[in-house]
């Protein structure tokens, strides 16, 4: 969303939103702001009333702003799956793309959240199998690779 003041509130553009899980590194990174004291994906049922009470904007306009989305994703979802076809080197991740849009449709609309009726998105969304699981690294901020491996401490019985 963008805005200079509560009574200036619209949708940010859609370059202006990234959907950062579907790249490897990324899936299980929080956002960086906290919503409501916390920092999750998940919009929940406190989705609503963080928009009212901070944007002044009623539960009805709500839904039909997720209304809104549901079709541009529905609309835009065609030509992601062309790309799919077109560009063999990313289809990987826009398989990932189209299910991370689905299933955030599909929790906004959720009975939790705004209780919206079953979304229909299309065949777009049909016939491709899920994306391999990403890979998601351990990597250790602040350790050298040219230090040593670290030793467990050895006990030393007393006699």
């Amino acid at each position: 969303m963008l805005y200079t003041q509560r009574a200036d509130v619209h949708l940010a553009p859609a370059y202006d939103v990234i959907t950062t899980t579907v790249y490897a590194g990324y899936q299980h990174n929080p956002p960086g702001i906290s919503f409501m004291g916390r920092k999750t994906w998940e919009p929940g049922k406190m989705l609503g009333k963080f928009i009212a009470a901070t944007f002044g904007i009623p539960a009805k306009v709500q839904s039909e702003i997720v209304d809104a989305i549901s079709d541009a994703v529905s609309n835009t979802a065609p030509q992601v799956r062309a790309a799919m076809d077109q560009y063999a080197g990313v289809k990987e991740l826009r398989a990932r793309m189209l299910q991370t849009w689905n299933e955030g449709v599909i929790g906004l609309r959720d009975k939790r959240t705004y209780s919206l009726p079953q979304w229909k998105p299309g065949v777009t969304f049909d016939g491709f199998s899920d994306p391999p699981k990403l890979d998601n690294p351990k990597v250790q901020i602040g350790r050298s690779e040219g230090l040593a491996t670290r030793r467990s401490k050895v006990r030393v019985k007393k006699r």
